[in-house]
């Protein structure tokens, strides 16, 4: 399946299960919940489960985890880790790389828009932001939610409300209804007639992303000729209404049957739909549309041209945003949404409005890198900050020299280094009143470094530290799980980062002293992979090695694939993220140069025989 039919929910890493809980045992395995392909915000896939087509597959496929059967963010030996093998038992500890298995994977040729696609379609054709009958609801609030799979009559129903509704405010306004058609309709009956035909073939390249055929023409046209007969306004709404009811503007149809090596070779107007709905989420621009029409995506570098031309356009924020959310896995349920509050007696630098800018703060800063020439190793290093005035003392600045609107800064070099450093991901993977190593480490083991960090055992998440003079978070932890079997999962995966970030308090502060009274303690030796362990003592120096490690750049690559495609990591994706890790390792190149070239791959500009 295309990145279009993915539901619009954040895809989770099995990590997700573990930082739900304040503590993990180790079981050796993963697999508990179940779920279906990839989704708006996650490494392609629920964090595990069992299914075929899109899903992970038995105990084997996790969001990080590994074993023949593959999985988001999991890694594949025998079978290759396809998502519609059965998989088997998976180590903790065990990376996320796939085996390359050359081919490309199966695709729907007849993927639905998301939602997301809907609003911004309508917003781009007709400039209908939000419904009027509707206090100015998004138009996809009557449709329901994001899902692949056949169209039932509810769902149905709910794109012909929304193309009555949205005709009839459209028709509502000159002003609008030029976003339609450019002619009148209140002449002659025959110029009526031109005008309809007209907009038929003029509105219809656009909203169905190629030329109408001649019977298509006559099909709308007929409205035109019923009995009784309509004015010629109402005419044209009935069209409109049609263009919004018809599952060549609802679907993404690839339906070219030309053949190459045994695959189907995309037509220009299929490639062109697919790099808008990638880059813009919406239909394409002028530019590529002429590209289209001439034929002129038909090569890697016609295609290439336009991928970094597109990234370019503002419109690409959305995109920007959107797969930061997928990389990060923020959606309901994760600890991103969740821990919105703190202890404001304890931590009076935080308030109730500290939260939306802090996330938001996320946002920018991978808009910010994605769009400016931004590198993998930015991710971990820049300094750059979105501060507002009710997140700039957590920073250690003045909220009265801020507004409400974020301002860029250049946070501090030695304390601010990279997305891990910024109150939006410390204050959220943090208690109430207390940090979490827990919370921190995992995500950073499974998210960052594509590490399974093993899933909770329901027999130990209620436990409490053992009676003792603590003073220091990090000593009430290491008392916690100084036992098996969380020892070895604890001991070498998980904590150990999270205990150099020590020095941000629960909010995303810095401290050098603990609550308890201790001195901060951010020393420890980190597990990067299975070759690579190391003393590190400060989040700077963590976040330089992150920012170079190989395991992180196919991670990060590995998300950008699945997102891309809406499909969980597999094995004939893995050539690509194989491709676009090595590029990554460069010291010039740029996350849009990641993104741009995924449309190199083959299965960027085919599909599968039989899909």
């Amino acid at each position: 399946m295309t990145r279009s039919t993915r539901t619009h929910h954040v895809a989770e890493l099995v990590l997700v299960g573990v930082l739900g809980a304040g503590l993990v045992a180790c079981t050796g395995k993963i697999g508990e919940t179940s779920g279906t392909g990839g989704s708006g915000s996650g490494t392609g896939g629920n964090s595990s489960g069992s299914g075929k087509g899109g899903s992970t597959s038995g105990t084997g496929g996790s969001g990080s985890g590994s074993g023949t059967g593959g999985s988001g963010n999991g890694s594949g030996t025998g079978s290759g880790g396809s998502s519609d093998v059965d998989g088997g038992t998976v180590s903790v500890g065990q990376s996320n790389v796939i085996t390359c298995a050359p081919g490309i994977a199966a695709t729907s040729q007849i993927p639905r828009m998301l939602d997301a696609q809907y609003d911004n379609v309508i917003s781009d054709l007709l400039g209908v932001t939000g419904l009027t009958s509707m206090s100015n609801a998004k138009p996809s609030s009557l449709l329901s939610p994001d899902s692949t799979g056949s169209l039932d009559s509810i769902a149905w129903n709910g794109y012909q409300t929304a193309a009555s509704t949205i005709a009839a405010q459209v028709f509502a306004s000159s002003t609008l209804t030029a976003n339609f058609m450019s002619c009148s309709v209140t002449g002659t009956a025959s110029a009526t007639a031109t005008c309809l035909q007209n907009t038929v073939q003029t509105f219809g390249r656009k909203i169905f992303r190629r030329p109408l055929t001649t019977t298509e023409v006559s099909n709308f046209m007929a409205l035109n000729s019923l009995t009784p007969a309509g004015t010629g306004t109402q005419v044209a709404q009935a069209i409109l209404t049609a263009f919004l009811e018809s599952p060549s503007f609802i679907m993404l149809p690839e339906l070219t049957q030309t053949q190459t090596n045994g695959n189907y070779q995309l037509n220009s107007y299929e490639v062109a739909a697919r790099l808008s709905f990638l880059f813009l989420n919406s239909v394409p621009d002028a530019t590529l549309s002429t590209a289209a029409d001439n034929n002129q995506l038909t090569t890697k570098a016609q295609i290439l041209a336009q991928a970094k031309r597109l990234l370019m356009s503002a419109k690409a924020s959305q995109m920007a945003n959107a797969f930061a959310q997928f990389y990060l896995a923020i959606e309901n349920g994760s600890h991103w949404m969740n821990n919105t509050t703190h202890d404001t007696t304890k931590y009076p630098a935080w308030d109730s409005n500290s939260y939306a800018p802090a996330m938001a703060e996320i946002n920018s800063f991978f808009q910010n890198l994605t769009l400016n020439g931004g590198k993998f190793s930015d991710l971990f290093l820049s300094t750059i900050g979105y501060v507002t005035k009710d997140t700039a003392p957590l920073y250690g600045l003045s909220g009265s020299t801020y507004t409400s609107t974020p301002t860029q800064v250049t946070l501090d070099s030695t304390q601010r280094p990279g997305f891990l450093t910024r109150v939006g991901f410390l204050s959220t993977f943090a208690h109430f009143d207390v940090t979490s190593p827990i919370f921190r480490g995992a995500f950073i083991s499974g998210r960052v470094l594509g590490i399974n960090p093993g899933v909770p055992n329901a027999a130990f998440l209620n436990q409490t530290p053992p009676a003792g003079n603590y003073t220091t978070e990090r000593q009430a932890i290491e008392a916690l799980v100084m036992n098996q079997p969380c020892q070895t999962c604890h001991g070498t995966y998980i904590n150990p980062t999270g205990f150099v970030l020590e020095h941000y308090n629960s909010v995303g502060s810095w401290q050098d002293t603990d609550p308890l009274g201790g001195t901060i303690d951010g020393t420890a030796d980190v597990y990067f992979n299975s070759s690579d362990t190391e003393t590190i003592s400060s989040p700077l120096q963590l976040m330089t090695k992150l920012s170079t490690l190989s395991n992180a750049q196919y991670t990060y690559a590995q998300n950008w694939v699945s997102y891309a495609t809406g499909r969980v990591a597999n094995a004939n994706d893995a050539c690509t993220v194989n491709t676009l890790t090595t590029n990554l390792a460069g010291s010039s190149y740029t996350i849009a140069n990641m993104m741009a070239d995924y449309t190199q791959a083959d299965s960027f500009s085919q599909r599968t025989m039989g899909n």
